[in-house]
């Protein structure tokens, strides 16, 4: 891109310790801090004990859940499946008994198929496609594997899952069963949680098919520039995608230019329009803004909306970082 320049440099404020899953995430994916790096185990080791994650800890039942047993997806951003993934997010693993156990959980919750089921299943299996989204399963999928269960054969089983109901038009949709009705156009929040999904697994262990959706689904995002309806002018197709969330839960441009960076592809063009939003809407200081959160609907506040957000900013400045700017 021509003519992008940074308006500040926000690293120190990063690194400050009052939040030390972003100090650990700065050192780590931004500064580049090796492993055994005292500095990163430092921050690594105050992660668990951040009055933030303290109080997600607390709300924990002994068996692993939280809220409602038979319920790992409700109420929304309390239940089960909503901690893994914002643990997933602030750095954790399954090195912490919380989290082992958290996990340990919700695996029962895993159909036969594949996917991760939104309750538990009573009735037919005629039933199955009720339960079990490609959101959901993206969204688990992609938590399992930050937390360090990229091994774990479930999981594969889950990316496996993802593969094979993969839309026609290479994005997918959720409920995800919709898709083969007719070629329906696919759901950006359906397609950019697989995604993410695959984006986190280590190269190596990716399948010939894996590698194959990968390809199909980023082919989907770039077509609509990350935010734009291409049969229509390639206007915005969402307001609400520019604005600017933590913890990445649905879509917005950062996520998808998040995703599609990780994944390699920096260099195609179709990417620019979301980049050159992304700097706009950083500050003079460096710092970019929190813009919406479920404030009040989690079990631990983690910042304010409307003020500068150290996780917003450290997930851009990774996006810049790939980019080379």
């Amino acid at each position: 891109m021509s003519n992008v320049s940074l308006r500040g440099n926000p690293i120190e404020w990063l690194l400050e310790p009052d939040n030390p899953s972003v100090r650990y995430l700065t050192l780590r994916d931004i500064l580049g801090h090796p492993r055994d790096d005292p500095e990163l185990r430092k921050a690594r080791e105050e992660i668990p004990v951040d009055n933030r994650v303290q109080r997600i800890f607390n709300k924990q039942k002994p068996e692993g859940y939280w809220e409602d047993a038979r319920k790992p997806y409700n109420p929304k951003y309390k239940g089960t499946y909503w901690q893994v993934m914002i643990l997933s997010q602030l750095g954790l693993d399954k090195g912490d008994e919380h989290v082992r156990r958290a996990c340990d959980f919700i695996y029962h919750f895993q159909l036969e198929e594949g996917g991760f089921s939104t309750y538990e299943r009573l009735g037919t299996p005629q039933a199955i496609h009720e339960y079990e989204l490609s959101c959901l399963t993206g969204n688990v999928a992609a938590s399992l594997i930050r937390l360090g269960y990229a091994d774990d054969k479930r999981v594969t089983k889950a990316l496996n899952w993802l593969v094979e109901v993969q839309n026609r038009d290479g994005g997918w949709l959720c409920p995800y069963w919709k898709a083969h009705i007719k070629d329906k156009h696919s759901c950006f929040i359906g397609t950019i949680a697989p995604l993410e999904a695959l984006s986190e697994m280590p190269k190596s262990i990716l399948t010939g098919e894996m590698k194959s959706a990968i390809d199909f689904g980023v082919e989907f995002l770039l077509m609509h520039r990350l935010f734009r309806a291409d049969h229509h002018d390639f206007k915005i197709i969402n307001q609400n995608w520019l604005n600017l969330n933590f913890p990445s839960f649905f879509y917005d441009i950062l996520r998808g230019l998040s995703v599609v960076t990780k994944l390699g592809y920096v260099r195609d063009e179709r990417i620019n329009d979301a980049v050159q939003l992304l700097l706009e809407k950083q500050g003079s200081d460096g710092r970019w803004v929190l813009d919406n959160s479920p404030i009040g609907r989690m079990h631990a506040t983690l910042e304010q909306k409307g003020e500068p957000s150290k996780w917003i900013t450290c997930n851009a400045l990774k996006v810049i970082k790939r980019l080379g700017i």
